[in-house]
């Protein structure tokens, strides 16, 4: 078994990612921040949020994305001093203990990293995450007890059975795209209210335009952010190989013009319909289709799910 072990950074996204700001101006730094990051553009994250975090000095939510997008650079002792302050600052959270516990388990401190996890699950017990990491600490601590009994007698058959059953278990694929912080989204429930159908219409409405100028502008960043983490590719493609396939279609083009016209919204149970009639434009070329955007709310934004034309 590897020595490194990767866990969860935090709770599951998808995501990467993000909930409202204390401030205006902190709403849109966050969002921004939330596209570079969803588009792994960390070094640009990294400038923003550190500009920001002058401003909102104890913005928890901007100082949890500080702490990972160094984790994402390979800055892992920055990040621990910023996931130890956000612990200091805000003791009542636990996801900065969690991604605490993490940096140090991947140093090799598993006791340390036990201890963290605990504290993470003492203040809110009911935080999955943190449990299924401190099992794998204590997976991992087995794992190296057992190579330990077989340094000291290699034919030990308990030992090899058991090592090879907790290396069979450990054998998973983490999914760590998505990050969050649910623990203030749950303190500001009782602030919020459902939006209305008109709200969302005015929201849903907003992300439409704002992914035809960013296709008329070929703004890729902004153009893959309106589409969600789980949308369905066409054609059996792979998230890299259609965002490749659209990059080189869309930067191609030297001018590009789009219209909507005739926009209907249905809503669904858990989804909402979008359609219109859309007018594409580009040299010679003038195309004219009826088309679909199924759109699903994923952590707070209306995004694409699903898209089709005819």
């Amino acid at each position: 078994m590897k020595n490194k072990i990767n866990f969860f950074v935090s709770v599951l996204m998808g995501s990467i990612f993000l909930l409202a700001s204390f401030t205006t101006f902190g709403k849109s730094n966050l969002e921004q921040i939330k596209i570079l990051l969803k588009n792994g553009k960390y070094s640009r994250a990294e400038i923003l949020v550190n500009k920001s975090i002058e401003d909102n000095l104890n913005n928890p939510e901007l100082l949890f994305y500080k702490g990972i997008i160094e984790t994402n650079i390979g800055k892992n002792n920055q990040a621990i001093d910023t996931f130890r302050n956000l612990t200091e600052k805000f003791p009542e959270l636990p996801e900065p203990f969690n991604n605490l516990a993490v940096l140090y388990a991947e140093k090799g401190q598993f006791i340390l990293a036990k201890e963290i996890l605990e504290q993470a699950i003492k203040t809110n017990p009911s935080y999955l995450t943190a449990h299924i990491n401190l099992g794998d600490i204590f997976t991992k601590m087995a794992s190296e007890a057992y190579n330990n009994a077989l340094e000291i007698d290699e034919s030990n058959n308990i030992a090899i059975t058991k090592l090879s059953m907790i290396t069979q278990l450990f054998n998973y694929n983490p999914n760590i795209k998505n990050t969050k912080i649910d623990s203030i989204k749950v303190t500001n429930k009782v602030k919020d209210k459902k939006p209305t159908k008109k709200e969302i219409s005015e929201d849903i409405l907003n992300v439409l335009d704002n992914w035809r100028v960013a296709w008329e502008n070929k703004n890729m960043d902004e153009y893959l952010s309106a589409y969600a983490s789980n949308f369905q590719y066409p054609n059996n493609m792979t998230q890299t190989s259609w965002e490749k396939y659209r990059t080189n279609r869309i930067t191609s083009k030297k001018v590009i013009e789009i219209s909507l016209s005739n926009t209907k919204i249905k809503f669904k149970k858990k989804e909402v319909l979008v359609t219109f009639v859309q007018n594409y434009k580009s040299g010679n070329l003038n195309q004219v289709s009826n088309k679909t955007l199924v759109f699903i709310e994923e952590e707070g934004d209306w995004l694409i799910f699903k898209e089709t034309s005819r």
